[in-house]
């Protein structure tokens, strides 16, 4: 190598000049670094917080989410558990109307032979009806003549009774009242031809509208009102 050349490499010169050329060059490009690191650092940062409160927030929501679920959990157990009761109830409910249904159809049964029975009983009723009218028109008159008088001591009517047969009559007389309900009840025997009285002083005191019956056995009912 030529000596010129040497000389100008360690020349301190020369090598101060070149050194300061190199550090003009490279002082720029670190200032461009830091200032890209800390835009890098900024960003991150800035990054970093959102991720946190994004983190923060999906925490919250989570915890909310689960108290949800939870409610909703809570009130299906409660619909199972009524769902539950109600089927219960539905149970016995359908057990009662089997219950209710068969009791009906004894009742039903027991109605239809009781109306069967009644149905019976009402046509012997009918019959032995029937034969009594039958056996009453067959009955003659019975020969009694009533008149009413008022009484002498002025309290109520007095009837008198005539027995206009030949024969010795046992009546049975029965009154009432149709205002006031009362009614009674006398036995009496009367002569053939003969005449009896009943008023006040015989503990009757018939008044107008009063009904009055005379059964004798042999002779048909005799009815009479008081006029």
């Amino acid at each position: 190598m030529p000596r010129a050349t040497l000389t100008l490499l360690f020349d301190p010169t020369v090598l101060g000049e070149s050194m300061s050329s190199v550090s003009s060059v490279a002082l720029p490009q670190q200032r461009t670094s830091l200032i890209a690191l800390k835009a890098a650092v900024a960003t991150f940062a800035a990054t970093s917080a959102a991720l946190a409160a994004l983190y923060y927030q999906a925490s919250r929501d989570l915890e909310t989410q689960r108290a949800i679920v939870a409610s909703l959990q809570l009130e299906i157990a409660k619909e199972v558990a009524h769902a539950a009761e109600l089927k219960s109830d539905l149970n016995a409910a359908r057990s009662d109307a089997q219950a209710l249904t068969h009791r009906s159809a004894q009742l039903s049964s027991e109605v239809q032979n009781k109306e069967k029975a009644l149905a019976v009983e009402k046509s012997k009723a009918e019959s032995a009806q029937a034969a009594l009218e039958q056996e009453k028109a067959r009955l003659p008159a019975m020969p009694l003549r009533i008149e009413m008088r008022r009484s002498a001591v002025g309290r109520g009517l007095v009837a008198m009774m005539t027995n206009t047969s030949a024969l010795h009559l046992q009546v049975v007389m029965t009154t009432l009242n149709p205002t006031t309900g009362a009614q009674s009840e006398r036995s009496f025997q009367i002569a053939p031809g003969k005449k009896v009285e009943f008023g006040h002083l015989e503990g009757i005191r018939f008044a107008s509208g009063d009904q009055v019956s005379l059964r004798s056995a042999g002779f048909e009912e005799l009815h009479y009102v008081v006029p």
